[in-house]
């Protein structure tokens, strides 16, 4: 069977983006979290990939994609990337700032969205927990002290671990997370001047979202990304909310299976 796979690097405005396409039937965008790349979605671009039509991309700084210099802004970066891969209309899965990412390119560009799945997803205009807010702090602080290691592990505890007993995760799980994260905080620093393109608040905007929309949170994810689900479920007027046990902030990696078929039946449902 022709899988149609291309991979390759594409110059949107403000940075070079890798991608990867792979499959043939309705269009599936995957956007990753702000602690991994594109190899989050391992799993699921592969399966996906025998019923549809999946690209991924690493964002700009993260993987494989870079900055480039000047105003950027991720929802024109993926207009771009769509429009390049004469891509019109499009399933999106994405999670935690990748999902902050696809509710404002649906805020933007409604008409190419055909439904959202959402895992732990982050929100414009969110004010962060007394929690999120330490841990920003603690982090800045091991790389000002030039802590690379030392970081990955400390994000990998503090949104996969958890307070969990370190044996319960997957060592592969461990091993991709702190890889992914070692890839970004060992980027070189661009050489050039960059600058995000101001968003909107859109926390204010989400009951304006009228295509059907998948929640899914890992049952100890961080409680601030339970309660961004809570109040989208509340506004949204096609939503489904989902917590899976036993994982954390990236079910998918801790639960495949089960976050597969709960994807899979979304998708063939919208």
């Amino acid at each position: 069977m022709q899988t149609n796979e291309v991979k390759g690097m594409f110059n949107a405005t403000g940075a070079n983006i890798y991608f990867e396409s792979k499959g043939n039937g309705e269009n599936i965008l995957l956007l990753h979290a702000g602690i991994a790349d594109s190899r989050m979605w391992d799993n699921e671009f592969h399966l996906l990939s025998e019923k549809y039509r999946v690209v991924r991309l690493d964002l700009p700084g993260f993987g494989l994609s870079d900055f480039t210099g000047g105003n950027y802004s991720y929802s024109n970066i993926i207009n771009e990337i769509l429009t390049h891969l004469d891509i019109n209309h499009t399933h999106i899965l994405a999670a935690s700032f990748g999902g902050k990412i696809a509710i404002d390119f649906y805020l933007d560009h409604s008409e190419k969205c055909l439904s959202l799945a959402l895992l732990s997803p982050a929100l414009g205009g969110w004010q962060d927990s007394s929690f999120l807010q330490d841990y920003e702090e603690e982090e800045e602080k091991l790389l000002r002290e030039g802590k690379i290691e030392e970081t990955a592990l400390f994000n990998y505890k503090t949104w996969i671990l958890r307070n969990r007993s370190p044996e319960l995760i997957n060592t592969d799980v461990k091993q991709l997370v702190v890889d992914m994260q070692m890839e970004f905080l060992t980027k070189p620093e661009s050489d050039y001047s960059c600058e995000e393109v101001e968003t909107k608040d859109n926390i204010l905007q989400i009951k304006n979202i009228q295509i059907p929309v998948l929640i899914i949170n890992g049952k100890y994810d961080i409680q601030d990304f339970h309660d961004i689900s809570e109040l989208m479920s509340k506004e949204l007027p096609y939503v489904k909310k989902i917590i899976i046990p036993d994982t954390a902030h990236l079910a998918n990696l801790e639960s495949p299976n089960h976050f597969f078929k709960l994807i899979s039946e979304f998708f063939s449902d919208s």
